[in-house]
């Protein structure tokens, strides 16, 4: 199920930001990069220790007892009272972390169900609380195990540690599987060539690395003569050899540089442009320059224009529009075009249409051909019995003199019935500013006669009635699946 938007979403948000500090620890790694640093420490070069094995969570997320993360979340907090925010006890703490874990669902098969182990794909608390369960019990490992590994790093579900040999990893591998039923390890033994492949690092047997790519990699990245912005186009190659830069030992990295122009090649990427920007990179990473004020001042004000607008991208208009409207203090970035992907992949069960929110609503009227046009951020229902209940106070006015919303006016002044079976989407938006010119778009050309004027969302008149017409003409009504007695009954 969706997570965004939801009641829990943002308290799920907080709580993750108030347990960070409980997930730092000196096993984890931020990247692979850090994770190549970390190996030329003298614990991963020790004679007594050369075998390398890495351990993997068996489906950490779903798997992962959350009720004993909470418990070590707690006990922490317990311990140092400083890691808890302002104003918050640690039982406090306790009751909103529960109430989140308590809350969980999911969809299969439009069926829905609790989710009673496990946690929220998708949720940033469940990824900080996975984070503390896996370091207690691994910490707990090292320091009660009888034939510990010399050190242990992991970044999320994977770790990596140095032992003696395959039975000493083994006999690791059945010691940590015992502590606990949730956290099930499996162990990743050396190639035949002693060579080992963690995260996309591949480790040699001297603890040289180079860039690992598995077996389904197909080395198919955006191709040149798509049409993709320049800048897009150039950062596949600067990920590239960025990455190149970052993992690969000396002795590895002008074979992976070859490696990478040989990709972008067969991208149709012109090999001069490749050498360009390789040699940049390389300049800047082995002749660091120190940056002007200058630069800095450029940097600065591109990272921070007042005004930012996302525009379709076009290969001929956005460079130069882009570039007029720069001067003018407006940042543009440039939305990626429908692709097939986006046409043929469904990962969610579609929600029920009542539901919708960031809408563009229409309610006819059942004895005449009125109709009244509105928007909403909130769940399409929550606003159309809003409506009703005007509706139903048999009142023109509210208390204060003030009109009520059109279709309760219209209903009650001509003693017309309002047909709420038939309600429909106009459209939808995620934006909620977008929503005002959607709903005046929609008045201006729908004739919605229940609509006032004077209530009507105020919009530039720049919007000229062709230009509302084409945005009417995007429209694709489609039935909201509101009863008459959904309006009658609470809803959950």
């Amino acid at each position: 199920m969706s997570f965004y938007n939801t009641p829990l979403s943002a308290l799920h948000k907080v709580l993750a930001d108030w347990l960070k500090p409980l997930a730092a620890n000196a096993f984890k790694l931020r990247d692979s990069a850090h994770c190549k640093q970390r190996l030329s420490e003298p614990s991963f070069n020790d004679p007594a220790h050369p075998y390398l094995a890495s351990l993997d969570v068996k489906a950490l997320y779903t798997n992962c007892d959350m009720t004993k993360a909470t418990d070590t979340a707690i006990a922490q907090f317990n311990e140092d009272p400083n890691l808890l925010p302002s104003g918050i006890s640690a039982d406090t703490m306790h009751q909103l972390l529960t109430f989140c874990l308590d809350n969980s669902y999911f969809e299969f098969n439009n069926t829905h169900y609790s989710q009673d182990s496990g946690g929220t794909m998708g949720s940033p608390l469940i990824v900080v609380l996975a984070e503390i369960r896996t370091y207690d019990q691994e910490s707990t490992a090292l320091l009660n195990c009888p034939d510990p590994p010399r050190t242990y790093i992991h970044f999320v579900d994977d770790g990596l540690a140095p032992f003696r040999d395959r039975q000493h990893a083994d006999s690791y591998l059945t010691y940590i599987n015992s502590l606990n039923t949730d956290l099930q390890y499996t162990i990743e033994h050396p190639r035949p060539d002693g060579s080992l492949p963690f995260l996309d690092i591949l480790i040699h047997t001297d603890k040289t690395t180079s860039v690992y790519r598995k077996p389904t990699h197909t080395n198919l990245y955006v191709k040149y003569n798509s049409t993709t912005p320049n800048s897009t186009k150039d950062s596949v190659i600067r990920s590239l050899v960025q990455r190149a830069f970052n993992i690969c030992s000396p002795q590895h990295l002008k074979t992976e540089l070859d490696t990478v122009h040989t990709i972008c090649l067969s991208n149709g990427f012109p090999s001069r442009r490749v050498h360009t920007i390789i040699n940049k990179i390389a300049t800047k990473i082995t002749s660091p320059k120190p940056q002007s004020l200058a630069q800095f001042n450029q940097q600065f004000k591109a990272n921070n224009y007042p005004l930012h607008v996302q525009l379709p991208y076009h290969p001929s208009l956005s460079k130069p529009l882009k570039q007029v409207l720069q001067k003018h203090d407006i940042k543009v970035t440039f939305s990626a075009p429908t692709n097939l992907r986006n046409m043929l992949t469904k990962t969610k069960s579609t929600p029920p249409s009542e539901t919708t929110p960031h809408c563009v609503y229409e309610i006819p009227c059942s004895d005449c051909p009125a109709t009244y046009v509105g928007q909403t951020y909130r769940p399409l229902l929550t606003r159309i019995k809003e409506h009703d209940s005007k509706f139903r106070n048999k009142t023109a006015t509210d208390d204060d003199g003030t009109i009520v919303p059109g279709p309760a006016h219209h209903a009650i002044t001509e003693q017309h019935r309002i047909d709420w079976n038939n309600v429909q989407i106009l459209t939808t938006t995620t934006s909620r500013p977008y929503l005002n010119l959607l709903e005046h778009s929609a008045i201006n050309t729908r004739d919605a006669t229940m609509n006032r004027s004077t209530r009507a969302p105020k919009i530039n008149p720049l919007w000229d009635s062709k230009i509302l017409s084409k945005i009417n003409s995007t429209f694709r009504p489609r039935p909201s699946n509101i009863t008459a007695n959904m309006l009658h009954s609470s809803y959950k």
